[in-house]
């Protein structure tokens, strides 16, 4: 009999610690949740009077913290996984917009405040407008449907004189789209779209020094070039993968 006792005991404190377990994660997933974003971005140009589009599927996870600890820690951490978005301009070449912004005289990287990681909060008018990051959070688990980006919100976009090689980078602005590729080509439109299917795959195939690249910058520091576009490009514009 004691030992039939013991074992509906163990059974009995085993079934209370599920419970428990159950109500800790709830109350986790309620004051601190986590969203995972997927969406396709979607670039157009027009080439030679025809719209030509390129696509590519990312992703943006967003967690909110259940703690102030202290009173600068970071409340809400973001990761963006993915790809940079490549358009090909047949018989001209590919226009790559990238997963990075660029803000020449804001920093002497010319870094922006907001980076790529805010780029669904941006094109679909999501603000912080409470001090309760939980319901922030929560935002963005109730997106569907598509948002347009506004043509100065625009990630960094860039062609390549010699796509094997990193170094011949060369920053396009949508307005310059003409120069950089011929006059008939101009910017039309840009969004996301919210979806669940595969992230992209495949930039290593197109720009393959992305696979043995051995710096985070693409290209060595030159004291000379300090505060340029080039020197502040970095492998992660074009690619984010993470675990």
């Amino acid at each position: 009999m004691a030992k039939l006792a013991t074992k509906k005991g163990c059974l009995t404190s085993l079934k209370v610690l599920a419970v428990l377990g159950l109500i800790g994660w709830g109350l986790l997933s309620w004051f601190a949740p986590t969203a995972h974003v997927r969406y396709e971005l979607e670039v157009t140009l027009e080439v030679d009077g025809e719209p030509v589009t390129g696509s590519v599927v990312q992703e943006m996870t967003i967690t909110s913290s259940p703690i102030d600890l202290l009173p600068d820690a970071r409340q809400v951490s973001r990761k963006v996984r993915g790809q940079a978005l490549e358009v090909d301009i047949p018989g001209r070449g590919s226009l790559f917009v990238l997963m990075a912004r660029y803000c020449p005289g804001t920093t002497e990287w010319g870094q922006c405040k907001g980076g790529y990681a805010y780029l669904v909060d941006r094109a679909c008018g999501i603000t912080q407008e409470q001090p309760n990051f939980a319901v922030f959070v929560r935002r963005f688990k109730r997106l569907v449907g598509s948002c347009p980006i506004a043509e100065d919100q625009l990630p960094v976009m860039v062609r390549f004189e010699d796509p094997l090689r990193s170094e011949t980078a060369q920053q396009v602005l949508p307005q310059d789209l003409g120069k950089a590729f011929g006059l008939d080509v101009r910017f039309l439109s840009a969004g996301l779209t919210f979806t669940d299917v595969p992230l992209s795959t495949g930039i290593d195939n197109r720009l393959p020094w992305l696979s043995k690249h051995p710096e985070r910058a693409l290209i060595p520091y030159d004291r000379a070039l300090v505060g340029s576009f080039i020197l502040s490009l970095r492998h992660r514009a074009f690619k984010r993968i993470w675990k």
